[in-house]
């Protein structure tokens, strides 16, 4: 059952950490229970890319060579997500700098902030059993949340996340 009163419609919340330290996987238990508008940064720029926006295409080449979008791009697109939420949020992955930190407390203060500590260690081999599917978007990881059809029978469908 989802929480749909007043409290959760206020509700505004950002949850960093690492890749692969289980922003989406916590995400997704807060928003069984929360009625939020789910923001997560990287779904929100794979889709840019994979719909072949003129967003997308600017971006595409930083997110290939592996780098983080800059600020100056990564803050107006989400401060435009959150402006077409009505009601709470979570954001997933977004601030990742002090700058992005700063702008979004200044424009879009959170009620709390919720920082995943994980070892690094964990993290790696998290992070070489995650596989993207390219058509939906959807990660998998390949120990503990396995895509139903195999990636070995359709892997040109697949990325690996490294």
């Amino acid at each position: 059952m989802k929480l749909t009163t007043p409290v959760a419609r206020i509700l505004q919340a950002t949850i960093i950490g690492p890749p692969g330290s289980g922003k989406g996987t916590v995400s997704t238990r807060i928003l069984k229970h929360f009625d939020l508008k789910h923001l997560s940064s990287g779904d929100i720029l794979r889709c840019h890319i994979n719909d072949g926006t003129e967003f997308g295409k600017k971006i595409q080449p930083i997110v290939a060579a592996g780098k983080l979008v800059p600020f100056e791009l990564l803050a107006p697109l989400m401060e435009y997500e959150i402006e077409q939420t009505n009601g709470g949020w979570l954001l997933d992955g977004y601030p990742r700098s002090e700058e992005q930190a700063e702008r979004l407390n200044q424009k879009f203060p959170p009620n709390i902030a919720i920082h995943l500590n994980v070892p690094f260690e964990t993290i790696i081999d998290r992070i070489k059993a995650r596989w993207v599917h390219q058509p939906s978007n959807r990660v998998y990881n390949l120990d503990f949340n396995p895509p139903k059809v195999p990636v070995s029978v359709k892997y040109e469908q697949f990325t690996n996340s490294l």
